[in-house]
């Protein structure tokens, strides 16, 4: 586990085109909107209002009728980086992870809380072999997933995708029970 400074070395290395899902912080904006080597930053967030929006130069606005699980056929080109809040996708992770693996080029950030639990999530993106490193700062943790131009296998992805809805659909029935 690295901390916050550890952190800001890795974002400052971040090249190319930038998705940011969901509410970011304000420090971590500063710190990609001061980054150069951002060629350009999409937004996408549920909950964006003119109050929640930066006034960053090269910060671009995604409508809000991007649906995760439908990544892929919006960004065709693919982004280098993802960087998101666990909050905003956790509704949706089956989704997100198949569509994190199509797009990404370079690396996928996933910020959580420090009292929600990161482990699972970890293990479905080490299962196609990605190396993860966590990151830990005031509240916060950031589990960094390094996908590396990674190619995934139509039937391998149909297995896991398959895999992880059933787990969600008995998560949810036995939270409601």
């Amino acid at each position: 586990m690295s901390n916050f400074k550890d952190l800001v070395k890795e974002l400052q290395t971040l090249e190319g085109e930038l998705l940011l899902i969901g509410n970011i912080e304000d420090k971590i904006l500063e710190l990609i909107d001061k980054n150069k080597k951002v060629t350009e930053t999409y937004y996408l967030n549920h909950n964006s209002s003119d109050e929640n929006k930066t006034d960053s130069s090269s910060l671009s606005d995604v409508a809000n009728n991007i649906y995760i699980k439908e990544l892929h056929k919006y960004f065709k080109d693919g982004v280098d980086n993802i960087y998101c809040d666990y909050s905003e996708i956790k509704a949706y992770i089956p989704s997100f992870i198949r569509e994190s693996l199509r797009i990404t080029k370079k690396n996928i950030y996933i910020t959580f809380l420090k009292e929600e639990n990161y482990n699972f999530i970890e293990k479905k993106y080490q299962r196609y072999g990605l190396n993860c490193n966590l990151y830990s700062y005031d509240e916060c943790n950031v589990l960094v997933i390094e996908a590396n131009d990674i190619i995934v296998h139509s039937p391998k992805e149909t297995y896991y995708y398959v895999k992880d809805n059933i787990e969600k659909l008995y998560y949810d029935i036995s939270e409601s029970i």
